[in-house]
């Protein structure tokens, strides 16, 4: 019975907190390498090797640039065939944050402002890169 054994062990054992069975952790990879970078292949290969050169494929940073026009739409890249973009308006007249779905192949205006945007492929924006 676990009880009956657990009665007969000494009180400090039982108050000793357990410790970690590793408790040491070891890297295998240099600071800066990536330790799939033969076995990565599609997306994840290209954002490593553009890594390697200093660009952030995926960039998280919000998309700035000139107001969007007819003739020249403001661009957003993106990996995917829709992405939810969030309109602030010009710096001269902003306005609050109008979010919407832009897709590939049509153009978008913001009902508030009348800034045009378009979505283009995100491996467009690398193409002229070489690594």
């Amino acid at each position: 019975d676990l009880l009956n054994m657990l009665r007969k062990l000494p009180l400090r054992l039982l108050r000793t907190p357990c410790r970690p069975l590793f408790s040491r952790v070891r890297h295998f990879s240099k600071p800066g390498d990536h330790p799939g970078d033969e076995q990565s292949f599609g997306r994840e290969a290209e954002e490593l090797a553009l890594e390697k050169i200093g660009v952030d494929r995926y960039d998280r940073e919000p998309a700035t640039g000139p107001f969007g026009t007819l003739e020249k739409p403001a661009v957003i890249y993106s990996a995917q065939k829709e992405r939810v973009v969030g309109c602030v308006g010009s710096k001269e007249e902003p306005h609050d944050v109008y979010w919407f779905n832009l897709r590939a192949g049509m153009k978008h205006v913001c009902t508030i402002c009348g800034q045009v945007f378009v979505l283009e492929d995100n491996s467009k924006r690398y193409a002229n890169i070489e690594s």
